[in-house]
């Protein structure tokens, strides 16, 4: 398992670890370019807002943070390693990594996760077993960021 303070050091100095999918080596990586959303320039689709105010999922927030992790890690090559998965799951008890699911008829039908520091939150990977329930999720959390003054 990587250590907490490890992690977390590494995410402030712009680092992040993948496992190689073929045999599961943990490499850190720092990209150049990385994907930046800001907040109020993200706007909900209208077929998503409707989802949301229907009520077709139940959004809930670090509910089952372990069950959303180890279904973004289903698939056939995946960079999310068991050390990675026990990894974020240490950061999750210790309060900074962070989950958003959706339920479909009381079942996990989506989410995501990823690490929030100071006034980001770094979104790590997110699935779907039901149509949109992961686009539910994202926008769910864009709202709920905005809303506790993330940018």
């Amino acid at each position: 398992m990587i250590p907490a303070d490890l992690l977390l050091d590494a995410y402030m100095n712009a680092y992040f670890p993948m496992a190689e999918p073929s045999d599961g080596k943990l490499y850190w990586y720092k990209p150049e370019m990385r994907a930046i959303f800001k907040l109020e320039s993200i706007k909900t689709p209208r077929s998503v807002r409707k989802l949301i105010n229907s009520g077709y999922f139940e959004i809930q927030v670090d509910k089952n943070f372990e069950q959303v992790i180890r279904s973004c890690s289903n698939r056939a090559d995946t960079w999310i390693s068991q050390e990675i998965i026990e990894s974020y799951i240490n950061l999750y008890r210790l309060g900074w990594a962070h989950s958003v699911e959706t339920y479909f008829n009381g079942e996990l039908a989506g989410g995501l996760y990823g690490v929030a520091i100071g006034g980001a939150f770094f979104g790590e990977s997110m699935f779907y077993k039901v149509s949109n329930a992961s686009k539910v999720a994202f926008y769910a959390l864009t709202e709920r960021l905005r809303s506790r003054g993330y940018i």
